[in-house]
């Protein structure tokens, strides 16, 4: 027995004066959905959802980063109409900090996608909580009509069947049916290119960058779950964006959001208007820089019967590999990666690049692009 006035005596009274919320005092979420509690911590969440007048996204069962991903940003574009919303993980365990990189980025990017986010944990929530609240002024996607959705996802097929496989720009892929060629030998099987468009998952009106970052998203939860032989690679076709709006997008909020899932996919920027040097070279997604294409170049020329294009020219062309006539995201498997990074130290990569920049060159020289724009 304590003695009276001892410090043991007070710790009741004491905790009667501390304000903490109600779940803080009981069990730490993994440890309720452990003891069989999950549906009382599913109804505390909801109930907070209430208490903030903002819509209610659970994401139960999820336990990895590209799942958190696609539940996230699906949870965004549906808060838009609300004003809002709270998103919770019960099961996700936070690897390296990833939400608190994710919820940063997102707050950072409230311009582009609407929505300011604010992250708390258990005891302050009763489970990890993503909080979502509209910005004003941010303009919502004016999503295209089914004729034009169809259009663009047309014109995409074309481009790899007659302007990237016709001018032979891609290695691994010779058409629409077939894609990462040549690769079993690494264990990779060739299967199709699947195309598709933003707009055709979207059932609320949201911003362009929470629907790209949608549709990224599916896609690469998707590219990891389906078989090589289903889709070998996705082209998502984004929303009609100039380029500086589009690699915006792309730069600060898709790439940084990959912390979810490093090294799951690979992923590379496309546009009908890509300029590398209003970019500045970035490692995520974007085309190698000018000063190594003409480093290629040099030791390309020295192999090969060809002369070095001017700079002008090679600038020029080393842009239109990024070509497409839509702004598009192209996801790649993992262990497409993995060969990829083999091959670059067989060479492949002296020889693509470049060599990619001279057949653009010949091909206009004589007249025939394969779809690329016309030299003006």
């Amino acid at each position: 027995m304590n003695k009276p006035g001892s410090t043991m005596s007070l710790l009741p009274a004491l905790l009667l004066l501390v304000p903490v919320p109600s779940f803080s005092l009981i069990l730490p979420p993994s440890q309720k959905i452990k003891m069989g509690m999950g549906e009382q911590l599913k109804d505390e969440c909801e109930d907070l959802s209430y208490d903030y007048d903002l819509p209610f996204f659970y994401g139960e069962g999820i336990s990895e980063g590209h799942e958190v991903g696609k539940h996230l940003f699906e949870s965004l574009t549906e808060c838009a109409p609300e004003g809002g919303g709270l998103v919770f993980y019960p099961e996700y365990e936070n690897y390296a900090g990833a939400l608190e990189k994710v919820s940063a980025t997102l707050d950072q990017c409230k311009d582009l996608t609407g929505m300011s986010c604010t992250l708390t944990h258990w005891p302050d929530t009763p489970a990890t909580c993503l909080r979502f609240e509209a910005m004003p002024d941010v303009p919502l996607y004016d999503k295209e009509g089914d004729d034009d959705i169809e259009s663009q996802i047309e014109d995409t097929k074309q481009y790899v069947d007659n302007t990237l496989s016709g001018l032979g720009l891609c290695p691994f892929t010779k058409s629409m049916k077939l894609s990462a060629l040549g690769l079993e030998s690494s264990g990779v099987q060739s299967g199709p290119v699947q195309v598709r468009h933003a707009s055709k998952a979207l059932s609320s009106p949201t911003s362009k960058a929470a629907a790209m970052a949608r549709m990224y998203w599916e896609g690469v939860n998707d590219i990891l779950a389906l078989p090589e032989t289903e889709v070998a690679t996705f082209l998502l076709v984004c929303p009609s964006l100039n380029f500086k709006d589009y690699f915006t997008i792309c730069d600060r909020l898709i790439e940084p959001c990959n912390c979810l899932a490093p090294g799951a996919v690979g992923r590379v920027w496309f546009h009908p208007e890509y300029k590398l040097s209003e970019v500045g070279y970035q490692s995520g997604g974007h085309a190698p820089p000018l000063s190594e294409l003409k480093g290629l170049m040099t030791s390309y020329t020295e192999k090969h019967p060809v002369d070095t294009p001017p700079d002008s020219d090679m600038e020029r062309a080393h842009d239109l590999v990024r070509w497409t006539p839509h702004p598009t995201i192209n996801l790649l498997r993992p262990k497409q990666l993995e060969v990829a990074r083999e091959q670059d130290t067989k060479g492949l990569r002296g020889e693509v690049y470049p060599r990619n920049v001279v057949r653009i060159l010949k091909a206009e020289k004589e007249g025939e692009t394969f779809g690329l724009p016309k030299r003006e």
